[in-house]
């Protein structure tokens, strides 16, 4: 990748997930203060999540005609626009429209971190997708710190509000930053017409016969949602439960934030030599641990400790899921549809979890709800453990004796073609 596809790729990448540093800890606690109950927030947030069932359309279409940038372009200027219109919009549906196009989980960010996976995938050698997969992940928690971290100090002065005047203007530099990618395409993969056309027909018996692909997104819907009304409920747990102050909020999110920044590079390295699933499998146990440990801690210190739980397992999550699932497809010239698979499972979860919680959490109270969440998560875990077999073939597989790489290092392993459990 060169520079300019760098800075292009990782601007808008870093600019459009920094606001996440206001949607995690702050968004729900702002719409409570527009007027909002618990259930109503909960439901918006599951609307947010089913808008983004959209990237899953945009992900083939892009592997189709062989680009990714306009959808990119298109889905960070509409995310520019919203973020101006959140604090404008009155309570009803224009609020909500807000919401939808604004939330973590919403479409505008759902297409943005999908597109910006396969850009990364089809501009890396086959051998390392995990790496710059990596790589693009590691700006995302540093975005996400520098909003909480000032966001912090703006909503202790100013009020909550305060924050959005100057992350809209963020979340329009991401949209210029896209501008400068240059899709050169002799460093894009073919198009799916191209490739049919070449006679790669993929995995044999249709990538959609693959039980391990099926198990794997049972695992990944039920990691979103046991994870996802954590974004929603810790920060109102934080401060209605536990009294904490507002400055603990931010403090909470950038400890997960850093944890995650740590992970992602040597996660995407080690798992380009040794293979996904030994850190998958770590990846799922820690999040179901965090979620325990929520349940039944009793200060707010305990709570901000334990985020450097939810740090690694949803680092880990973000590259080593995205990498599984490029693999299983046969790689990089099915990015789009691999990236949109991931965040398909994040749509699905992210709306049943904080649906469900919505539902019982006035009933059972807050530290309920996530010792089940926890239960959620174990069974998540025991299904990577039991039916997610390795992605990656072996090095000896593929290197030849020279030592030296070939085109791809990276393939696909179909029903009974020797993945082991």
């Amino acid at each position: 990748m060169n520079g300019r596809n760098r800075i292009g790729l990782y601007g808008a990448y870093f600019c459009a997930m920094a606001g996440i540093g206001f949607t995690l800890p702050y968004l729900p606690v702002y719409l409570g203060e527009r007027g909002l109950s618990d259930r109503e927030i909960g439901i918006l947030s599951t609307l947010a999540a089913l808008s983004a069932l959209v990237q899953f359309a945009v992900g083939i279409w892009s592997d189709r005609i062989g680009r990714h940038k306009p959808f990119l372009v298109v889905s960070l200027a509409v995310l520019a626009l919203s973020t101006f219109a959140l604090p404008n919009a009155p309570n009803g549906i224009w609020l909500a429209i807000a919401v939808v196009l604004f939330a973590e989980n919403g479409v505008c960010r759902a297409v943005v971190e999908s597109q910006s996976g396969a850009e990364a995938v089809a501009l890396a050698e086959p051998s390392q997708v995990g790496q710059a997969l990596g790589g693009l992940r590691f700006w995302k928690p540093i975005g996400i710190i520098l909003i909480l971290l000032i966001g912090g100090q703006m909503a202790q002065r100013y009020g909550i509000g305060s924050i959005l005047a100057p992350l809209a203007v963020i979340q329009g530099l991401a949209f210029v930053a896209s501008l400068l990618i240059r899709e050169d395409r002799s460093h894009r993969p073919a198009s799916i017409d191209e490739t049919v056309e070449a006679g790669d027909q993929g995995p044999p018996g249709g990538r959609w016969a693959d039980p391990a692909l099926w198990a794997f997104l049972a695992a990944m819907v039920l990691f979103h949602a046991a994870n996802a009304p954590g974004g929603i409920y810790l920060g109102l747990f934080l401060e209605r439960d536990l009294h904490a102050a507002r400055s603990t909020l931010a403090t909470a999110f950038v400890v997960s934030m850093v944890a995650w920044m740590l992970v992602v590079r040597p996660a995407g390295r080690l798992s380009d030599r040794f293979g996904r699933r030994p850190l998958l499998i770590a990846g799922w146990t820690i999040m179901a641990i965090r979620l325990g440990i929520v349940a039944i801690a009793r200060t707010p210190f305990e709570i901000v400790a334990n985020q450097a739980l939810d740090g690694l397992a949803n680092g880990l999550f973000a590259v080593l899921a995205a990498a599984w699932v490029t693999d299983r497809l046969g790689g990089a010239r099915r990015a789009g549809e691999a990236q949109a698979i991931v965040g398909t499972s994040l749509v699905a979860g992210s709306a049943i979890g904080p649906y469900l919680s919505a539902l019982c959490v006035d009933a059972i109270g807050y530290r309920n709800l996530f010792g089940a969440l926890a239960g959620v998560g174990a069974l998540a875990t025991l299904i990577v453990l039991f039916a997610v077999p390795e992605s990656l073939a072996r090095r000896d597989e593929f290197e030849p004796a020279d030592g030296t790489l070939p085109e791809r290092a990276s393939t696909s392993l179909a029903p009974g073609d020797g993945a082991n459990a």
